[in-house]
């Protein structure tokens, strides 16, 4: 027995609603029933169900949102702690960042085309609602905001677990080393004064009565 098509019995009432159902008042009414228990799925349901997919690709919008400030913070935090740029950190950082970008391109391209689909904007002639179209749109706003979130949680996993080293290590003789975070340096003074200052608005200065009298070593990394 070849597989029942529900498609061409839809077909076929609609070619004959005139001689299956003789009163119009009734028709519409009685093939709307037909086609809905035939396909499975109403118009309403589907709507329905475009509607609930908007409703989530707003949620992750939000989600990527949060996640993008979060990346921005901890990115400056990690840079203020003396992380250099070219690191696994920054890189997942950043690779966090694209991956949201891409999940939020692709959640506002799958609204427009729900709202432009259902407006007749765009494919006038088939079914106004039906998540179809925009499914591999959601899918990749769904994948690439996991991936995202993946990255984030990655560099910031490298960023606790990163062993930082001292930018800048200033021995004077009969005095104990001193450690300074990595990042900018800048010297500037004069022959009776030195003055040391970092990124992080760190400053270390010699007066001029200080002990140098052997040999003065600044190691910069």
């Amino acid at each position: 027995m070849p597989a029942f098509d529900p498609l061409t019995a839809i077909a076929h009432l609609e070619a004959n609603k005139a001689t299956i159902w003789p009163d119009v008042t009734t028709q519409d009414a009685f093939l709307s029933e037909a086609k809905a228990r035939l396909g499975g799925r109403s118009s309403d349901d589907k709507k329905e169900a475009t509607k609930l997919a908007v409703e989530t690709a707003k949620t992750l919008l939000t989600i990527a949102v949060a996640l993008l400030v979060a990346s921005g913070t901890l990115l400056q935090f990690t840079r203020s702690n003396g992380v250099p740029w070219l690191s696994w950190t920054v890189a997942f950082f950043t690779f966090s960042v694209i991956l949201l970008f891409i999940s939020m391109s692709a959640g506002l391209s799958a609204i427009s085309g729900v709202y432009k689909r259902a407006d007749g904007r765009t494919f006038p002639t088939e079914t106004a609602w039906s998540t179809l179209p925009v499914s591999k749109r959601l899918n990749v706003q769904s994948l690439t905001g996991v991936f995202a979130l993946l990255a984030l949680l990655i560099g910031l996993g490298l960023s606790a677990h990163s062993t930082q080293t001292p930018g800048l290590s200033l021995t004077i003789p009969g005095t104990p080393q001193s450690a300074l975070p990595a990042g900018p340096l800048m010297i500037d003074g004069t022959w009776t004064e030195l003055r040391l200052k970092t990124a992080g608005n760190q400053e270390l200065k010699l007066p001029p009565n200080s002990p140098t009298s052997g040999p003065l070593a600044i190691n910069c990394k």
